[in-house]
């Protein structure tokens, strides 16, 4: 697909081209009229991204011809507005599954694991809201991960993780794991989260961890302790904090300063105690780097793991005992 411009009353038109081979010769056609606003064609539902309107996938599909939502993107990427474009990285020209009816793609789609619809939505919308995701809807962009291996999934998404921010890496955990759905307060469990209570957070990410572990439609093989893949959200949810504004999709704007009562201090404990727990003296601990502390509670995190035969109470005392150290060394 390529993009043309032709003047038509004096006004700048674009349209959507594609080459393509008949009888052995080369032609094009037209697969789409932009118009001379070819932005109002750009939606953006949030956070830093956007995606094309489907009114024009739809609109080629109908014509009998076939579209790429990869190639799309890369192909409008001039009409995305200059600031989000300033954040983002150019869309690759790659393919993707192809297009696939809602009907079909539905069907397609019902191998997906939860799991991997999650991550995938935050990673492109950035967004804690995955409502769309609850009521079934089967987006396009999902296509990516059919009849992939769980192996190719993960080194996937593993490169896309890559690029989040600091900030972004525990409401991502949040998210991804659906943690909203065990607090009755919608609003502010959707919106501040960091405001929830801690304990009860920590114990619902336990709980959801583990049951993924144990999941063999995420998982096929059997173990006994933490899988690898999930290793990373443990550390990801027990070394980052939510930020203390919302996010608003542009970080470069200057928010106002809010007053935010002091956070909850109930899960710090004494050193002696947090450092007992860790299995060193006070001594030792003051000697330590963060990164030294950090290798011995992930050592001691995979022995006590409720899957290792640990109790969930134990596991989250280490995790608090390891919180209240790291602070400290702050």
């Amino acid at each position: 697909m390529y993009l043309e411009k032709k003047r038509i009353n004096g006004v700048e038109h674009f349209f959507i081209m594609e080459s393509y081979t008949e009888d052995g010769r080369l032609k094009t056609r037209t697969l789409f009229e932009l118009g001379p606003e070819p932005e109002k064609y750009i939606i953006y539902p949030g956070g830093n991204s956007f995606y094309i309107d489907e009114r024009i996938e739809l609109s080629i599909l109908e014509k009998g011809f076939k579209v790429d939502t990869f190639e799309l993107e890369a192909l409008m990427w001039d009409f995305v507005n200059p600031r989000l474009r300033m954040v983002l990285r150019q869309p690759v020209k790659k393919k993707s599954h192809g297009y696939i009816s809602r009907k079909k793609l539905r069907e397609a789609q019902k191998g997906i694991h939860e799991f991997d619809k999650r991550r995938l939505h935050f990673l492109r919308y950035g967004s804690m809201n995955q409502s769309d995701i609850d009521m079934g809807r089967p987006c396009r962009f999902f296509n990516v991960l059919i009849g992939k291996s769980r192996d190719e999934i993960e080194c996937m998404i593993d490169e896309m993780e890559q690029k989040l921010k600091k900030s972004q890496l525990k409401p991502y955990v949040y998210t991804i794991f659906n943690l909203q759905r065990y607090f009755k307060d919608k609003d502010t469990a959707l919106k501040n989260p960091r405001f929830l209570n801690r304990e009860r957070l920590e114990d619902a990410f336990l709980e959801e961890l583990c049951k993924l572990n144990s999941d063999g439609s995420f998982i096929k093989e059997k173990r006994t302790s933490l899988h690898p893949y999930l290793v990373k959200y443990f550390i990801m949810f027990y070394e980052n904090e939510f930020p203390a504004f919302p996010s608003s999709g542009h970080s470069h704007q200057k928010r106002e300063k809010f007053f935010y009562m002091p956070r909850e201090t109930s899960s710090d404990m004494s050193i002696r105690k947090a450092c007992a727990l860790l299995g060193l003296s006070v001594e030792e601990y003051n000697h330590m780097t963060k990164k030294e502390l950090s290798r011995r509670f992930k050592r001691l995190a995979h022995k006590c793991h409720p899957d290792k035969g640990g109790s969930n109470g134990e596991f989250v005392e280490l995790c608090k005992a390891y919180e209240s150290l790291l602070k400290a060394k702050s």
